[in-house]
C-alpha cells in the first residue's frame, strides 16, 4: 500500500508531541534541537525546518498549553448571555474540572504547562503572550463572577478580582499538591475537594 505523505502541519503537531514529551520528562532547559532529535530519532533539520529557532519552537509548545482548557482565551470577553435556570457556581465548578490533573494526560499537561511558567519569568516575550493569555481567562471567569453577583448566586462581601484570584489559588493548590504529593492527596479525591471548596469559597 501507498504511504501518503505527511503534509506540513502534520510534521509540526509531530514534533510538538515529542518536545512536549521532553518538557514533561526532562523540562524546558533540555528541549534542545539536538535532544528532540534523538528523542524523535532523526536528525535537528525537521526543528529547525517547522519552526526555525528554539524560541519559536517554545512558543509554539508554550501554546498547546492552553489549547485544551476550554476558554477563548485569545479574545477577551465582555458579557455573557445565561438562561434563567443558570448557576454560575455549577459553570465554576465544570470549568475547573476540566483542567484538574486526573488523569496521566492532564497531569502531563500541567506539568509543562507548570515548566513555561517558570521559563517564562526569565523570558520576557514569551512571559507577556502567556500572561496576556491569563488576563483573557481570568476576565472571562470575572465575567461569570459578575453575572452571578447580580443573580446573588455568589457572594457580594469580596470584589469580583478577588473570587477570580480565589478561583485560581484553590484550583492551583489541588493541582500541585496532587502532582507533587500524590499520596497526600490521591487524584480520586480532587473532584470532590474541588467541587466541595469552590461551592465554600463562592456561595452566599
Amino acid at each position: 500500500m501507498e504511504r501518503t505523505a505527511e503534509t506540513a502541519e502534520n510534521r509540526r503537531t509531530r514534533l510538538l508531541v515529542v518536545a512536549r514529551g521532553v518538557i514533561a520528562e526532562q523540562g524546558v532547559a533540555a528541549c534542545t534541537f539536538r535532544t528532540l532529535a534523538k528523542a524523535a530519532g532523526t536528525s535537528t533539520r525537521p526543528f529547525t525546518h517547522a519552526f526555525g529557532t528554539r524560541d519559536a519552537l517554545m512558543l509554539a509548545v508554550a501554546l498547546t498549553t492552553w489549547d485544551n482548557k476550554g476558554l477563548v482565551v485569545r479574545t477577551v470577553i465582555t458579557e455573557i448571555d445565561r438562561p434563567g435556570y443558570w448557576n454560575c457556581i455549577d459553570e465554576l465548578t465544570e470549568m475547573g474540572e476540566a483542567w484538574l490533573p486526573v488523569s496521566d494526560e492532564r497531569a502531563h499537561g500541567k506539568r509543562i504547562y507548570l515548566e513555561f511558567v517558570m521559563y517564562s519569568l526569565s523570558h520576557p516575550e514569551l512571559g507577556k503572550t502567556l500572561l496576556s493569555f491569563s488576563d483573557a481567562a481570568n476576565a472571562h471567569i470575572a465575567v461569570i463572577v459578575a453575572e452571578g453577583q447580580r443573580r446573588q448566586q455568589v457572594r457580594t462581601d469580596r470584589t469580583v478580582q478577588e473570587l477570580v484570584m480565589a478561583f485560581w489559588s484553590y484550583f492551583e493548590g489541588l493541582a500541585l499538591s496532587t502532582l507533587y504529593e500524590p499520596k497526600a492527596l490521591p487524584r480520586d479525591m480532587l473532584v470532590g475537594l474541588w467541587r466541595d471548596g469552590l461551592r465554600r469559597l463562592l456561595q452566599p
